[in-house]
């Protein structure tokens, strides 16, 4: 175990941060080389002259950074960089024993059939040589009249020419940032937002600033102030089962925010890839405002994962920004994935797939009110996650942990939350995630004994 003992008087702002921050530094320097283990908390506390609990926060966010790796029984290691992203967002399936609700994925479902079935009557019916060419970047024309059909059953109808089908909705959210903004711009989201979003925008060059909510999403009021403060160019939103809250804004507050919009001159990013979930929802902020909003939109969460189409709706104003964003990075989107797709479109098979997911997320959200209902768990018709805002005195970052040690994998608010914006203490939980009921409900009950022990009953790292 090594015997760290940074220097924190070079680094401002709070302790955990700064703990935080200079093991990024000592990381990426080689003082820490990759493997090593760090002092237990209690040790670090009593050395740096700090709480236990503030080493606990400085540890997770190093964790959340992709830095360190809790290793259950073991102790806290530093990791292999590369290993960040799979580690932070791992979608592979735990070993016996886990109950895994950290990432937002469809319920698993037999798929192989209905692919190998789309794949048959691609190769059957389909110019196999036009799928191997060079196209235009939007997408063969026929693939896009065909996708129109999904975008119809959100009520979105826009003119093929301002459609780009992409490789899925995160590829739709880089071309929309490259092709709206330059390195410096400031964009504002919900106060907790999609975390691709956050890495995306820091991979840009580009600043961030959070929007408070409420119980529907951005507040109006804070939402314009922030307009007239910062002129900020875009506003990136989810209004239709937001993440990681599951809120949908109502038609009334998307008029409101659209028509702030518009009187600043801000450009609108609806990431809609959670939209076509529920069966009843409100209007498109697209079909509202179609010249100022970029509509995203995809089939990984109601139809595969693995399938990785999705498009982008785009006004008339941004069609050669985005065809210039799409040459800058892929070119085209693949079009035999495309095929996929719209195959299971005429088919039927989307509608089934899409229907099965509805199904199973019933029972799912049902069993999660069940466990964790008393502790105002939110959760939405359609949506494949839940929120559970943490009863005090609970901390997001200590409950996380805690859950690890009970073999419960969650995401925490810390995940979400927009560069320094204090984020209310809450967790999410993937209910699509695990393999079955039975994991789902293993995974329920450890979450609910936690709560019913409190932090200080609960056995763990702290």
């Amino acid at each position: 175990m090594t015997m760290w003992n940074p220097d924190l008087s070079v680094f401002t702002g709070p302790r955990y941060l700064a703990i935080a921050d200079a093991l990024q530094l000592d990381i990426a320097s080689g003082t820490l080389p990759v493997g090593t283990r760090l002092p237990t908390h209690r040790a670090l506390a009593d050395r740096l002259g700090v709480t236990v609990g503030t080493i606990t926060r400085a540890y997770a966010e190093a964790e959340r950074r992709g830095l360190l790796e809790a290793r259950v029984g073991s102790g806290t290691f530093v990791r292999l960089q590369g290993q960040l992203t799979q580690a932070s967002w791992k979608i592979s399936r735990r070993e016996a024993g886990w109950a895994n609700l950290g990432i937002n994925i469809p319920v698993p479902d037999e798929r192989a059939g209905p692919l190998r079935q789309a794949l048959e009557q691609v190769f059957s019916h389909t110019d196999l040589d036009q799928l191997m060419e060079y196209h235009e970047e939007a997408g063969l024309p026929a693939h896009r009249e065909g996708y129109l059909q999904w975008l119809q059953r959100i009520g979105l109808q826009p003119d093929i020419s301002r459609l780009f089908l992409t490789s899925g909705a995160q590829h739709g959210i880089m071309l929309s940032l490259l092709a709206m903004t330059q390195p410096g711009d400031l964009i504002l989201t919900e106060e907790l937002t999609y975390p691709g979003l956050l890495i995306t925008a820091r991979k840009l060059s580009l600043k961030v600033q959070a929007v408070p909510m409420d119980h529907e999403g951005p507040q109006p009021e804070a939402f314009e102030q922030l307009c007239k403060e910062r002129r900020p160019r875009l506003l990136y939103c989810t209004p239709t089962l937001q993440n990681p809250t599951t809120r949908t804004q109502s038609l009334a507050r998307r008029q409101t925010l659209l028509a702030i919009c518009e009187r600043y001159g801000v450009w609108v990013i609806e990431d809609d890839i959670n939209g076509w979930l529920p069966e009843q929802r409100p209007a498109t902020m697209a079909s509202l405002l179609p010249e100022r909003v970029v509509h995203i939109g995809g089939v990984s969460k109601a139809l595969s994962g693995g399938i990785r189409v999705g498009s982008l709706v785009v006004p008339d104003a941004l069609l050669e920004r985005v065809k210039e964003a799409f040459r800058a990075d892929c070119w085209m989107t693949s079009p035999l994935l495309t095929a996929v797709v719209c195959q299971w479109l005429e088919n039927g098979e989307a509608v089934r797939l899409l229907q099965r997911q509805r199904d199973a997320m019933h029972k799912r959200r049902e069993l999660a009110a069940q466990y964790l209902g008393r502790w105002q768990l939110e959760h939405s018709a359609g949506a494949q996650h839940a929120w559970l805002p943490l009863p005090e005195p609970w901390l997001a970052h200590q409950f996380v942990q805690q859950a690890m040690v009970a073999q419960v994998e969650i995401k925490g608010s810390d995940s979400f939350v927009v560069g320094r914006h204090p984020a209310p203490h809450g967790i999410r939980l993937a209910l699509s995630h695990p393999a079955t009921l039975a994991e789902l409900e293993t995974g329920l009950q450890r979450l609910q004994a936690l709560l019913q022990a409190g932090p200080d009953l609960a056995p763990g790292v702290i």
